[in-house]
């Protein structure tokens, strides 16, 4: 027995393990929190509410100053725009017949004076007049199916 030797089992290397492994999950919940946050707040920053304009004007004491989106058919008639400004002033009708005046500082799109164009303006309301960052027309009569022919040639 005097050859025996005792066993020590190193409890020092099961430390630096542990530590590794808590340093490596805290740093995994870091970037996980980070992401996370960055989601949201990209999120919050680009939503909006889509509306109608009737739903608009029935919450306008909510809706201001809040992005919002709305669509309804431009009234050519209230088209007018400032070259030299680059401001767009019109109306948008929705289908019960409210009305709602836009301003949009930009360029005038060449479907703006179309019969039947219809407007998807984003922005904020103030009110009284919706303050547009952007501005998407449809002119239905371009998207509308024609009675073209197909010739199919046999071969």
């Amino acid at each position: 027995m005097q050859n025996e030797e005792i066993l020590t089992i190193p409890t020092e290397n099961a430390r630096p393990k542990a530590n590794k492994q808590v340093k490596f999950i805290i740093g995994g919940l870091l970037i996980v929190v980070a992401v996370a946050y960055l989601i949201y707040t990209g999120i919050q920053s680009s939503s909006a509410y889509y509306l109608t304009i009737d739903e608009l004007h029935a919450k306008s004491a909510t809706m201001v100053n809040q992005q919002v989106r709305v669509a309804g058919l431009v009234d050519k008639t209230t088209v007018k725009y400032d070259s030299k400004e680059l401001i767009l002033k019109f109306d948008v009708l929705s289908e019960t017949g409210a009305r709602l005046h836009v301003v949009y500082n930009g360029p005038e799109p060449d479907q703006m004076r179309s019969e039947g164009a219809e407007a998807i303006v984003e922005g904020k309301f103030d009110g009284e007049n919706f303050q547009a960052k952007s501005l998407l027309l449809k002119c239905p009569s371009r998207y509308e199916d024609g009675e073209e022919e197909i010739h199919v040639e046999a071969v």
